[in-house]
């Protein structure tokens, strides 16, 4: 489904922002410095998100605008909620995001990590400090609930955050 191509949808759909933070984080991983020089045309091309020149549901999802998600990805929001406590129904902060993935997740996990106490852990005769959520880990499940959600089906990808577990729930 996300392979399709939306031929009603072209390049003007795509937040600049979010193509930018794209590029960046995947010349970085790469180690291609070369990504930073490439055409939009060319590095959505090599993405596999412009196929034959159309936009695919795939570029919307991670790198769309508000109004191109509104229009032909109606289902690909992420709402975040923080609870300060297990017992808490409602939530002390909620955040609603519908642009692309590149659009905020940055600001997503600096929402979560502003709670991120540190737990004292032993390690051998020594105590270390970690942090009780995992930036890479978190990254990772956040990439995969948006990735891999099923887009033909209503429902939001919900964040709940307490103190000590964050749940991700992905239709």
């Amino acid at each position: 489904f996300t392979a399709g191509i939306l031929y009603d949808s072209g390049l003007e759909d795509l937040d600049p922002v979010a193509v930018e933070n794209f590029r960046t984080v995947w010349a970085t991983r790469s180690g291609n410095s070369a990504i930073g020089t490439l055409s939009l045309d060319q590095l959505l091309s090599d993405a596999g998100l412009l196929i034959d020149g159309g936009v695919t549901r795939a570029a919307l999802g991670l790198l769309g605008t508000e109004a191109a998600l509104r229009r032909h990805l109606a289902a690909a929001e992420v709402i975040f909620e923080y609870r300060s406590s297990d017992g808490s129904l409602p939530y002390q902060q909620r955040l609603e995001f519908r642009r692309g993935f590149f659009a905020w997740y940055e600001e997503l996990w600096e929402r979560i990590n502003l709670r991120n106490d540190r737990q004292m852990v032993l390690d051998g005769l020594f105590r270390v400090e970690i942090p009780t959520f995992d930036e890479g880990a978190v990254r990772e499940a956040l990439l995969n609930a948006v990735s891999h959600r099923d887009y033909q089906r209503s429902g939001s990808v919900f964040i709940k955050q307490y103190p000590r577990r964050l749940e991700i729930v992905s239709p």
